[in-house]
């Protein structure tokens, strides 16, 4: 099992301001536990909660970090339930919480999880067993629906022609090879590579609802921040980043937090060369505000 490298890694160590060595850290989307075990690593003292809700990636996290049980617990949920978990577990704020959005490299490459265009597998893009396969949206799904998440989650070329296809074929649809040769029928030959990223990532998003999760996964996050304590998130999608950048301007104007960067950080070009898939990453940090 291969998770990809944890990106960014030397941006979110210096602002997850772990030099105090004290509290309560969260790392909301832990995936290989890469930043997780970075993290632990860099401490001695202070105490780390994980979520994860992929199945595979937990199980994963959970053997990697095992010699750091003593200050790390682990969660197999998701991090829009972060408030509920920290109220079970008694804890009343967190010096720091990262955010790593995106989908891994194993859930990429992996084939029976339906994400890849370029692997044979069920049409399924759900992070979670708990939650509805793609299959299972499609079937429920309207026309203009499926057209709008295109639209809008992807900012797909020939969007309604191809949600049009997709709502008409929905029922033979079972595999992301029939997904790929649909969107391949319809879409102009110089459109077609960037189209099957579009689409597979729009109809992955909407399945997921992760744009609608992130958004109350922030405010959960921030409202159990401590004073002083600090938000990293690092994005890979324009629709992820506008909600961070909307939501961290928003809480700024309110005096609410401080901008740490108010230019976003990239990785170096070093970074990219080594990782190929760290090229669309973009990271964003902000400090909730001392009362007065």
């Amino acid at each position: 099992m291969h998770f990809h490298q944890p990106v960014l890694l030397v941006e979110v160590l210096r602002f997850m301001n772990l030099e105090k060595d004290r509290g309560y850290f969260c790392d909301c989307t832990v995936g290989g536990a890469g930043h997780l075990l970075a993290m632990l690593k860099r401490t001695e003292r202070a105490k780390f909660i994980g979520l994860e809700w992929d199945e595979d990636a937990f199980e994963y996290a959970k053997d990697r970090t095992e010699p750091y049980r003593d200050r790390c617990l682990l969660f197999e949920d998701n991090f829009i339930n972060l408030g509920l978990i920290l109220n079970k577990l008694k804890i009343k704020g967190l010096t720091g919480v990262l955010f790593d959005l995106g989908v891994s490299y194993f859930q990429l490459t992996t084939a029976a999880r339906g994400f890849s265009f370029g692997r044979d597998g069920q049409l399924s893009m759900a992070m979670s067993s708990k939650s509805p396969s793609l299959l299972q949206k499609l079937e429920y799904a309207q026309q203009h629906e499926i057209i709008k998440v295109l639209r809008e989650y992807g900012d797909v070329h020939s969007c309604r022609r191809i949600g049009s296809e997709i709502y008409k074929q929905r029922k033979a649809l079972k595999t992301t090879l029939d997904l790929r040769r649909l969107v391949d029928s319809v879409t102009p030959k110089r459109f077609l590579k960037k189209n099957l990223h579009k689409v597979f990532q729009a109809l992955r998003i909407w399945v997921n609802d992760e744009l609608e999760n992130l958004k109350l996964g922030l405010t959960v996050a921030l409202d159990h921040l401590e004073p002083s304590g600090r938000i990293v998130v690092i994005s890979y999608h324009s629709g992820e980043d506008r909600i961070v950048k909307n939501t961290f301007r928003d809480l700024y104007r309110s005096g609410k937090i401080l901008l740490l960067n108010k230019k976003i950080l990239r990785p170096s070009e070093d970074e990219i060369r080594a990782n190929h898939r760290a090229r669309s990453a973009k990271l964003r940090v902000g400090e909730k505000c001392v009362l007065s």
